[in-house]
């Protein structure tokens, strides 16, 4: 629900029960206060109608939320989300002056670490066998785009290769029967630390998927232990937060795939959502052989708004003056979350990218995700709106984004 100057906001919503009454309230994106309140109307098919007055907004995105009175004792509470004059807004920078000459030196100093790549074959896996190990470990159906499968049969294999911070990185790698080379797919995990799936879909779909496991463990341990670091920020030099290893780790990622005689050089992607999308729009700006990205509920971007919202909340006002988000780039914190926000790396890429998003989503709310795809330099990028969902993947959108990468692949 994306709405221009002019547009009637008109919003109905379908309880589970028949509404004998209906309030909402509005407030911004990851803000707590409502700036806006109001009756809904009751209509004859049992739906709720809210009409938000849209005079009275700014550009912005922007979280309803619904009270649905069934009878004195009963209740429900809904959400949907909603973008308005989304291309007028406007974004704090907070992208250091020597952002691009510190990731560069960065990957010098990854040049001169040797792969050591190992590798462990697993097991070959039928079509049948691909489709029962989506459902029992990687929580997706058994054949969700049976259009873009490719092969019906895969090689799965354990690999290993070295990394910055003396780091050993572990990852699934599997292979599409058949004569190479293939296109060569890097598939970034969310955040956590557990096990990673094996991409197997992603060969059936005809690709050398490598899916790395960023904190340098093996993929599929009993047990994991969370580093201390992980998802903190140090706030002191930004070589020594914790995402600047896992970063280079993908970038090594590539290389690693580079390396292959059975991938096509020339045709490489990397895909991945939540941390995973972060991490994917980070390594394609550090990693210009990259070709297409799918970055699905983007993470860890536009920073200087996840902190003022935070304030919001913490002084309890609704943050409706209309003013940008401030930056201070003398707070150690800001400062160095600022190398390592996803908004920054977008503006150094410039491959074609298709991006989603949740219009109700909290780890990944719409504004900071849509701030990323405003900052890429992509001539060629996509962005799909989902108006009542939180952080998730829709098949809808993974099926759109196997077309788009065979398509931009292909050229």
């Amino acid at each position: 629900m994306i709405f221009k100057k002019g547009d009637a906001i008109e919003i109905f919503a379908f309880p589970a029960g028949r509404p004998v009454s209906c309030t909402w309230s509005l407030s911004l994106n990851m803000v707590s206060k409502p700036l806006l309140s109001g009756d809904a109307e009751t209509c004859v098919d049992q739906s709720v109608r809210i009409l938000v007055p849209s005079e009275k907004l700014v550009p912005g995105f922007y979280t309803l939320k619904i009270h649905v009175n069934l009878s004195e004792s009963k209740f429900l509470d809904g959400a949907a989300g909603f973008g308005y004059e989304i291309d007028s807004i406007k974004f704090t920078e907070s992208k250091p002056a020597d952002f691009e000459s510190f990731w560069s030196k960065a990957k010098v100093s990854l040049s001169k670490i040797p792969l050591n790549k190992e590798e462990m074959f697993i097991k070959e896996m039928n079509d049948r066998e691909i489709s029962e190990y989506n459902v029992k470990e990687a929580s997706i159906p058994e054949k969700y785009d049976p259009q873009g499968v490719k092969t019906e049969a895969v090689k799965l294999y354990k690999i290993k290769f070295d990394s910055a911070g003396g780091m050993r990185m572990h990852g699934w790698l599997a292979l599409p029967a058949g004569e190479g080379p293939f296109p060569g797919i890097l598939v970034l995990p969310g955040a956590g630390c557990a096990k990673v799936p094996a991409p197997v879909e992603h060969a059936r779909h005809g690709y050398v998927a490598l899916m790395l496991q960023i904190h340098g463990m093996d993929v599929d341990l009993e047990k994991y232990e969370t580093p201390n670091a992980y998802l903190k920020c140090l706030g002191g030099r930004p070589e020594d937060e914790y995402y600047y290893n896992v970063i280079l780790g993908c970038v090594q990622a590539v290389n690693y795939l580079k390396s292959r005689a059975d991938v096509d050089t020339k045709r490489l992607a990397v895909a991945g959502g939540s941390q995973g999308g972060f991490l994917s729009i980070a390594t394609a700006a550090l990693c210009p052989e990259i070709k297409a990205l799918a970055s699905a509920i983007c993470y860890y971007g536009y920073w200087p708004y996840r902190d003022w919202s935070g304030l919001l909340n913490t002084r309890k006002t609704d943050g409706f003056d209309g003013g940008l988000p401030p930056f201070n780039r003398t707070d150690p914190r800001q400062n160095s979350l600022s190398y390592f926000d996803a908004m920054n790396f977008a503006s150094m890429v410039k491959a074609p990218v298709i991006m989603d998003v949740c219009l109700c989503d909290g780890p990944s709310p719409a504004v900071t995700v849509y701030a990323v795809f405003r900052s890429l330099e992509s001539k060629q990028k996509k962005i799909m709106w989902s108006p009542g969902t939180d952080h998730d993947i829709m098949f809808s959108f993974e099926r759109l984004a196997w077309k788009f990468l065979d398509y931009e692949l292909s050229k």
